[in-house]
């Protein structure tokens, strides 16, 4: 595994690192199974009824809640602040599932039923980090995750570089401007990258799906950010940042 001090300098310079091996086959299996067996989570399904996302599943296993302890133990040590959960979702990539455009996460407005406006994720945090666990190999075929370098900004000078629609996508013409890296994942493999790395994917061409498992942290001390922001979003008027 590589020395934190260069881990640390990766995501200095490019906001994203990936560990591979960080979870075994096993622990995977055991993970996979605590998600087949969540209840109380939101699932969504494609046009087809193919399963295409869960969400609000990181305290509903055993295994589940070992893996978030994990993953905030290591992000605290990396990082040396404080983190919380803050999103979680299961993407299932079914064959022939589509991919998504490219996109900040969390650089966006919704507006609350109150008419109180709010900066997409930064009402709750100003510093966020994902976690991709994936759940089975990801590659050209299938469509693994394009990442490009993060934009180190203010949300205000971001929001600029997206289409300013009530989502994070990127304008067609700044989008296209950026270099984007395919990142390859064998079972087990963990990519971390900050919200503010552009990021895309294309659509699953294999005959198999494509799991991968996020769980997204938030600087702070304040665990019921998890729920609020959830809460939140679904009172919005303007919800079109969906599962971002």
């Amino acid at each position: 595994m590589k020395d934190t001090k260069f881990l640390q300098l990766e995501f200095e310079k490019k906001g994203y690192f990936k560990l591979e091996n960080f979870f075994s086959d096993k622990f995977i299996e055991n993970l996979n199974n605590d998600v087949l067996e969540a209840e109380n989570v939101d699932k969504y399904y494609d046009i087809n009824k193919n399963l295409r996302r869960i969400e609000r599943l990181y305290d509903k296993g055993k295994i589940l809640k070992i893996l978030n302890n994990k993953l905030i133990n290591y992000l605290s040590n990396f990082f040396k602040k404080n983190f919380v959960i803050f999103k979680d979702k299961l993407n299932a990539k079914p064959t022939g599932g589509d991919g998504f455009e490219a996109h900040y996460d969390g650089i966006f407005y919704f507006t609350k039923k109150d008419k109180t406006k709010y900066r997409g994720w930064y009402n709750y945090s100003d510093f966020f980090v994902n976690a991709l666990i994936a759940f089975d190999e990801c590659n050209e075929q299938n469509g693994a995750l394009e990442i490009a370098k993060a934009d180190f900004a203010s949300f205000n000078d971001l929001i600029k570089n997206t289409r300013n629609d009530g989502t994070p996508k990127l304008n067609t013409i700044y989008a296209s401007k950026l270099d984007f890296e395919r990142i390859d994942l064998d079972k087990g493999d963990v990519l971390f990258f900050s919200n503010l790395c552009p990021h895309k994917s294309k659509k699953n061409l294999s005959k198999y799906d494509r799991r991968i498992l996020y769980y997204t942290y938030a600087e702070g001390d304040d665990p019921s950010i998890y729920n609020k922001y959830f809460e939140d979003k679904c009172n919005s008027i303007s919800n079109k940042g969906g599962a971002l």
